[in-house]
């Protein structure tokens, strides 16, 4: 049995700085940590499929945003003098709200923000998480923990910043928004998952990289990026998430979006699985535009016009 303590991301989690949790038998962490990490990324990688999101330009912010206006969650700052808690969720009557030390670094917010949102998405029993320095070792917090690391900084993103486009160390903790150490202790995670034995070659590579040195973090990604990509690419577009998100957001879409909501043959499943979702189909000289509205946001006229002006645009 390894007895390597866990003083360290108790420390780190106190500076704002913990991803994952050790736990005192890998074999145990590893099943823990696979679990977690692949339940994050089902929900996000089709996020960012149905959404074409950029992976070089990613940020965790557009889910996390998608996340809380989609389940019409709170989020507002707090403070304790003591700073022993650092964020806080409660689910009751009224709602879910979210909340965080305002006094923290902006990057222990962003971590704290995607910790008690992973609470939510991982459907975790309770109705009152309270994260804090003295409670790391709950298996509910490890579990959040995990879920805000592969937000902020999801495996096929670290493949692109850091295999694909050769971004710095720096640039890549810049971009994505979170800390140097949380960084460090997420390619650690991630590396470790696929090279289970290779743990102290890792913190050699990522200590060289951090130094602007790429070559041995390199060859690490080499060796997996296929398995990164071909688990990236099982999630394919959804038109019905497509469309649901852009009902969410703008109350209407069309063809010219979502070249597929021409087929007919989709309709009569997609408007049985959104609700208040109306589609027409106009034509005009030769061109013509489907689309799609939220009858509660916006009139059959007003949504009419709407496609008339982009048919004429085409």
């Amino acid at each position: 049995m390894d007895n390597r303590p866990l003083f360290l991301y108790n420390k780190l989690n106190q500076l704002g700085l913990a991803v994952t949790l050790y736990q005192r038998r890998y074999d145990s962490l590893d099943e823990f940590y696979t679990r977690v990490s692949n339940v994050t990324k089902q929900r996000l990688y089709q996020y960012i499929k149905d959404n074409n999101t950029t992976l070089l330009d990613y940020n965790f912010r557009d889910f996390f945003q998608h996340c809380i206006k989609k389940n019409k969650i709170q989020v507002m700052s707090h403070h304790f003098t003591n700073h022993k808690i650092e964020g806080l969720t409660i689910i009751d009557q009224d709602g879910i709200s979210f909340s965080y030390e305002r006094d923290n670094p902006k990057v222990k917010q962003n971590f704290t923000l995607c910790h008690e949102l992973g609470h939510f998405i991982l459907n975790h029993s309770g109705t009152c998480f309270t994260e804090s320095v003295d409670n790391q070792e709950n298996v509910l917090e490890r579990g959040a923990n995990i879920f805000s690391a592969v937000v902020l900084m999801p495996d096929i993103v670290l493949w692109s910043k850091i295999y694909y486009s050769c971004e710095s160390f720096q640039n890549v903790q810049n971009s994505l928004e979170v800390s140097k150490q949380a960084l460090y202790f997420r390619l650690l995670d991630l590396l470790r998952e696929y090279f289970p034995n290779k743990e102290g070659q890792i913190k050699s590579a990522i200590e060289d990289y951090i130094q602007r040195n790429n070559t041995s973090i390199h060859n690490f990604f080499h060796n997996i990026k296929e398995k990164i990509i071909e688990e990236f690419n099982q999630y394919r577009h959804s038109l019905m998430n497509q469309i649901r998100n852009r009902i969410d957001e703008k109350g209407f879409v069309s063809s010219q979006e979502l070249p597929e909501l021409l087929h007919q043959e989709n309709w009569a499943n997609l408007k049985e699985n959104i609700k208040h979702l109306k589609i027409w189909l106009v034509y005009n000289k030769g061109k013509q535009i489907s689309y799609a509205w939220d009858s509660l946001k916006l009139s059959d006229e007003q949504a009419r016009k709407k496609s008339e002006l982009q048919l004429l645009l085409m």
